[in-house]
């Protein structure tokens, strides 16, 4: 009895560390893919229309996401520049308070985050220039 337990926890503990909790065919399945050669993985790729339509994406998508609202989106304009100029105090006063090793360090670190905030206001311009920012065109375009 312990010995059957013992090789059956022993069996689970191979298959675990071998992939995930799966199942002895999808296991079967990866270790066929494996080995298949470029052509076969190539054969298996999806040429088929996918099941669903871009119109049922569309309905499955709550009506209130395609509404534009002038506020919620000045409000991200807002808070993405509250950040950048947030970041760059900490960066006029903090950074140069440290040493100079940190200094090094510190300065990479605050371009890749600055990069990142601002990379959300181009999103914002980009996105007014295809008129996803309002309701109202002159403000779109005023925006971007």
């Amino acid at each position: 009895m312990f010995l059957k337990k013992y090789l059956e926890c022993r069996m689970e503990s191979d298959i675990m560390a071998a992939g995930g909790r799966m199942m002895e065919k999808e296991r079967e399945k990866q270790e066929l893919l494996g080995r298949a050669s470029a052509g076969e993985i190539f054969q298996r790729a999806p040429t088929d229309k996918p099941a669903f339509t871009l119109a049922q994406i569309k309905k499955a998508i709550p009506p209130h996401c395609f509404q534009c609202s002038v506020i919620r989106s000045f409000y991200y304009v807002v808070y993405d520049l509250v950040i950048i100029a947030s970041l760059l105090y900490a960066v006029l006063v903090w950074i140069p308070a440290l040493p100079s090793m940190q200094q090094l360090g510190a300065c990479p670190l605050y371009w890749v985050v600055q990069g990142c905030v601002m990379n959300g206001i181009w999103v914002i311009a980009h996105e007014c220039g295809h008129h996803a920012f309002s309701d109202y065109l002159l403000l779109d375009n005023m925006e971007a």
